[in-house]
């Protein structure tokens, strides 16, 4: 795979592999023509998709020039519409694999006088084994260092089992933050106001191992710092946090795991008295949304920067919030929340907006026992 977010990759990184004559290798494939129209070109086509996708994912470009599956030439493809073209080989796609595949993405890139390059991501898929279904086929490709092959029996056993046992281990690695933040096993410490707790992991987490070079300066900073951010250089990684206050416990930290993955913290309530005779216990909606949408945008542009892409597995928790109000407007509350601890169901997203982590949202407002109202803070969000 290219080391680049799919959308920067240009013209310039196809003419570095050519100059430094890069070889093919399990996660990047070179062809030098589009395959043809007949039955038997389109099945090798899903095969080559498939088997990524049933391994670590990865990219194929359709006009390099590699005889000996060595980068030699851009030999460009022309067409006189290379929208039209990406759209038929979609729906080759979409109609010959089963089950469908999440996460592949498709590019045009114009080479000028060498016509263009059609560059094909493919995500290692959490949904894998994938087979290839055109004109009553029915075969699952893997994925070796030489090329494609076809799975054998044994082979599908172990994928169907590790995909049957991804959600778990993904869920593990959630469930290890919060309780990092929880029972204090990091060299800072959270108070006991109502928190919320999200990990941003790449589905392809357990496809490959990673041992990033964070740093201070490429590591996920808190949500909303107020003055100074210290920073804990650890062995899991680079964890940035706001100022300790009165309590010796900090409202805001980051965690950018070394292995690929992000850890974002942050308080949404806490008890006031404003005026009033007893004090009141607050969760503040809008504290939460901003923070998830930060934690998300943040997380991923950050893991962009060392090649990591989506698909995304979003986990939150949100902690401490029992006998909480929800802030429903300048008049209104919710009634209290009757549990504690609350885990928001799981949700996988290919390109983060606030619309893709809406379904984590309406979980959110659920937790109070309110129905999120469809603009809660009188904008178009």
């Amino acid at each position: 795979m290219i080391p680049k977010t799919f959308e920067a990759i240009e013209r310039v990184d196809l003419e570095a592999l050519v100059a430094n004559q890069v070889a093919e290798r399990r996660t990047l494939e070179f062809k030098r023509d589009l395959p043809g129209p007949s039955e038997s070109a389109r099945k090798e086509f899903l095969a080559d998709i498939t088997s990524f996708a049933n391994a670590q994912g990865g990219d194929i470009l359709f006009g390099i020039d590699a005889p000996r599956g060595v980068a030699l030439a851009i030999a460009g493809l022309t067409t006189d519409d290379p929208d039209k073209e990406l759209l038929r080989w979609e729906d080759i796609l979409l109609a010959g694999v089963e089950p469908r595949l999440p996460g592949v993405r498709m590019r045009w890139i114009d080479c000028g006088a060498q016509a263009g390059v059609m560059l094909i991501r493919v995500q290692g898929s959490t949904i894998a084994p994938h087979r290839v279904i055109l004109a009553r086929s029915n075969r699952f490709y893997g994925r070796k260092s030489n090329g494609k092959y076809e799975m054998d029996t044994q082979e599908l056993r172990e994928a169907f089992t590790a995909s049957e046992a991804l959600p778990t281990r993904l869920r593990a690695l959630h469930l290890d933050a919060v309780d990092a933040a929880l029972r204090g096993e990091l060299p800072i410490g959270l108070g006991s106001d109502p928190t919320a707790i999200v990990s941003l992991i790449p589905v392809a987490y357990f496809r490959e191992a990673r041992d990033l070079p964070i740093t201070v300066e490429t590591a996920l900073a808190p949500h909303k710092p107020s003055g100074y951010i210290d920073a804990v250089r650890m062995i899991e990684g680079v964890l940035l946090h706001t100022n300790p206050g009165e309590t010796n416990a900090v409202r805001s930290y980051a965690m950018t795991h070394r292995q690929g993955r992000t850890d974002m913290v942050w308080t949404i309530g806490r008890i006031v008295n404003e005026l009033r005779k007893e004090e009141i216990k607050l969760v503040w909606p809008k504290r939460f949304e901003d923070g998830l949408l930060d934690a998300a945008n943040s997380g991923a542009a950050k893991l962009a920067q060392f090649g990591i892409e989506g698909p995304w597995v979003v986990h939150v928790t949100i902690t401490g919030i029992k006998d909480y109000n929800l802030v429903l407007s300048n008049e209104h509350i919710s009634d209290p929340a009757w549990r504690s601890q609350a885990t928001l169901p799981p949700l996988m997203v290919e390109r983060m907006n606030r619309a893709a982590l809406l379904p984590l949202l309406r979980a959110f407002w659920l937790a109070f026992g309110v129905e999120r109202p469809m603009n809660p803070f009188g904008s178009d969000q």
